[in-house]
């Protein structure tokens, strides 16, 4: 006799966007205006003396709302004989959408209909380890963002084979650094989370400040419909359940940003 659970295969658990702060928007695209001149002459002036002129000039900044969809083909017979059919498609649906989606907002290339992901903006600092500890070259990807992007890192994301080996960093003398094998240790870096996800590139790590200088706008959230209107789904009893979501990727500021490549 077959028992009613479903052993669902092994996928990563979706944390990128978790870290980054989102809203709504009903635009095609999210315009905004970045101060890209600041030009401060204030200096001590003598009575009577004239005031120093100072310069501000700001440039308007456009980011694309782009979509992300999928489906999937069923039988009329399999949402109907099977129990609980429709809600398990629907979820692995969004869980699709998800998974690609968080890909695109760390690696997407710009290219349309890709998102310009945290790798690739320009203007975005770098840190390489060379021959510091890794730990060590996070730190200077932190003094970077906020020595050169004026902002505080909140968040690190790497590979889980990175943080493996930080994880695993001892002393001379064999102690582990980041807590005992007979603890859970501590998912943190310089006193910020970690995000461990294979969504990451592999020996390419990224910290900066998510929450101030990012933001993605949905300007439409998952939404599942189905229809026999595809192909001839209609003569074969056959139902297109699709997927789809629409959104943008807003980073401020990239200078707020660092990879650290050479893991």
């Amino acid at each position: 006799m077959r028992i009613g659970r479903i052993i669902e295969s092994a996928q990563r658990r979706p944390m990128v966007d978790d870290m980054i702060p989102s809203t709504t928007t009903t635009q095609a695209a999210v315009v905004y205006m970045e101060e890209t001149t600041f030009t401060n002459n204030a200096a001590e002036t003598s009575e009577g003396g004239s005031f120093p002129e100072s310069a501000l000039a700001y440039t308007e900044r456009s980011d694309t709302v782009r979509k992300i969809s999928t489906f999937l083909p069923a039988t009329d017979e399999q949402l109907e004989d099977v129990p609980q059919a429709q809600s398990l498609v629907n979820n692995r649906l969004a869980l699709m959408i998800r998974l690609r989606r968080e890909r695109q907002l760390l690696q997407g290339d710009g290219i349309a209909p890709n998102l310009t992901g945290f790798y690739n903006k320009s203007g975005i600092q770098t840190q390489a380890v060379g021959a510091d500890p890794v730990p060590d070259a996070f730190y200077k990807a932190m003094t970077k963002v906020r020595h050169t992007g004026f902002a505080d890192p909140t968040a690190h994301f790497m590979h889980p084979n990175d943080w493996q080996d930080i994880r695993l960093l001892r002393t001379t003398d064999g102690v582990y650094i980041w807590g005992s094998p007979s603890e859970p240790g501590v998912e943190r870096l310089w006193g910020l989370p970690v995000v461990a996800t294979t969504a990451a590139t592999e020996n390419t790590g990224l910290t900066g400040d998510f929450q101030l200088y990012s933001e993605i706008y949905y300007k439409q959230g998952i939404m599942i419909k189905v229809s026999d209107s595809h192909s001839d789904y209609f003569v074969k009893g056959k139902q297109a359940i699709r997927a789809d979501e629409r959104l943008a990727l807003v980073i401020y500021r990239a200078s707020a940003f660092c990879t650290v490549t050479g893991i």
